[in-house]
């Protein structure tokens, strides 16, 4: 059993935590606080530059993509105008260029967790990029922040390698059960084993954790075996075991207790029409609980969080454990 670290970025690019001060010394102007001169200036620009991109959507995405979009706009605009202005001030904040367009079309009223008012949903969203900007490097940030595929890390079985890889939730098939992803992937030939869509989200006790908005395995008549043999290959290891493993140890400086779920209940899908719903095979409740979980608002469960402390020494499964969830500690 190897682990392959592949996080090649320098410790001091690391973001300053979100109680710190803006480029000229003043918050975001989420909080409502005033702001100098100087400051103002910088997100005059940063609006304007934000909004030449918005504009402009239309030339780089389908006709259908720039016609939904605008009817989102059209629906909800004061929700939509908020997003994009966050974007511009965020991406102004931390130096990361423009966001990749399907940051800008996020559907907001459709995200994450049913049941949640828009309102509650934009925040989310708000909350997760501003806990992200201190747990990832400024480079790991700006990666995702244009659309990007980091890789976190490699880790050997008897007879395959498998890759942990981290995108935009809208890259990997999970666009309305998380801002970012983690997909599991065989090296050999790039199939993918498990994808989990999450959130950042800050605690009551100024820590932070993470929510998944959903797990989704492969597809296909092949989906079955690739499981089964992947299991066997890590020592008994399942995937979607070996993915919660790297969100565990994501969330390890954040000294957190608990990660968070989506219930089947609270799962965005019950947002669509039946024949779409009938489409999700998984009953998140039975591996919830059966991971520890118990249930817990606002998104369903909580899961302890392992302390990572295993022993050198163990079997195979205990070490493909220990990789996968040193990938997600050392990550940055």
């Amino acid at each position: 059993m190897s682990l392959e670290i592949r996080q090649e970025y320098s410790a001091d690019l690391r973001l300053p935590a979100q109680d710190s001060t803006t480029f000229g010394g003043e918050p975001l102007s989420s909080s409502g606080r005033s702001v100098s001169g100087p400051v103002v200036r910088d997100r005059s620009q940063a609006k304007v530059s934000i909004l030449g991109h918005v504009l402009t959507l239309g030339l780089r995405v389908s006709l259908k993509r720039a016609v939904v979009f605008s009817m989102r706009f059209v629906r909800h605009p004061l929700l939509t105008a908020r997003w994009i202005a966050f974007l511009g001030e965020f991406g102004e904040r931390y130096r990361l260029g423009l966001p990749h367009d399907d940051l800008v079309r996020k559907s907001i009223p459709t995200f994450f967790l049913n049941g949640a008012s828009s309102s509650e949903r934009l925040d989310l969203m708000l909350n997760h990029f501003d806990v992200a900007s201190e747990v990832l490097s400024r480079r790991s940030l700006m990666a995702l922040w244009r659309g990007g595929t980091l890789e976190m890390g490699t880790v050997s079985g008897r007879s395959e390698n498998y890759r942990i890889q981290l995108q935009l939730a809208d890259h990997c098939g999970a666009r309305h059960e998380g801002a970012f992803a983690i997909r599991l992937r065989r090296q050999s030939d790039e199939y993918t084993l498990c994808t989990v869509g999450f959130v950042f989200v800050r605690c009551n006790d100024d820590t932070y954790s993470l929510a998944m908005g959903g797990m989704q395995g492969p597809k296909g008549e092949d989906a079955k075996r690739a499981l089964i043999t992947a299991t066997r290959d890590l020592g008994g290891l399942r995937p979607k075991d070996a993915a919660l493993l790297v969100l565990q140890g994501l969330v390890a400086e954040g000294h957190t207790a608990s990660i968070h779920a989506v219930s089947n209940e609270r799962h965005v899908i019950n947002r669509r029409r039946l024949k779409r719903r009938k489409m999700m095979m998984a009953d998140l409740d039975a591996y919830w609980c059966d991971r520890g979980g118990v249930p817990s608002e606002p998104f369903g469960f909580r899961l302890p969080v392992a302390d990572g402390k295993a022993a050198p020494e163990g079997n195979r499964r205990d070490q493909s454990k220990r990789a996968f969830r040193d990938i997600g500690a050392w990550f940055y």
